[in-house]
Parts: C-alpha cells; sequence; structure tokens
C-alpha cells in the first residue's frame, strides 16, 4: 500500500547535514518539498518506518513528525513531553 505521508522538522542541530536529510526524505518515495520544513512524500513506508529512517540522519536536538493521511497515524521524535500528550489526547477524536 503507497501512503501519503507529511514530514515535518525542526533542526536545532547544526551539525546536521542537510543534504542527507533531503535524501533521506527523498528515498522515500515521490517527494515534494511543500516548504522549508515540510515535505509530502508518496511512499511505501508507513509513518513509523519513515520516522526510523530521519532519526538515522538527524540529533536527539531535533524535532520530526511524520502524519500518513492515508491511515490516520502518526509519529515523531524528540517532540516536547506536553505537545505529545496534547497530539495524544486530540488525535483521532
Amino acid at each position: 500500500m503507497w501512503n501519503n505521508l507529511f514530514i515535518s522538522y525542526e533542526i536545532n542541530n547544526s551539525e546536521v547535514d542537510q543534504s542527507k536529510l533531503t535524501s533521506a526524505i527523498e528515498s522515500l518515495g515521490n517527494s515534494t518539498q511543500l516548504h522549508e520544513n515540510c515535505w509530502y512524500v508518496n511512499s511505501p513506508k508507513n509513518a513509523s518506518e519513515a520516522a526510523d529512517l530521519m532519526n538515522r540522519v538527524v540529533s536527539e536536538d531535533d524535532i520530526v513528525i511524520v502524519a500518513n493521511t492515508t491511515t490516520d497515524s502518526a509519529t515523531w521524535l524528540n517532540l516536547e513531553e506536553k505537545r505529545e500528550i496534547r497530539l495524544k489526547q486530540n488525535w483521532k477524536r
């Protein structure tokens, strides 16, 4: 199954290689950069698999959110706890 993924990120570590980040996103499938830190990707990967790939190129200081609009699911990396709680409270309401 192909998935419609939206990937949003905030890079807080200046040592993260932007070209590696872009390559990782583009390797997921047919991708379009929507604005500086947000991409749409049509991918055979799900949100968790995409986040796992992103985790290889970002640092623990960086935030990544992957939303799969095909399955109405999402996963994230390094999100502040209060924001994570808020997402979990409101997702699929």
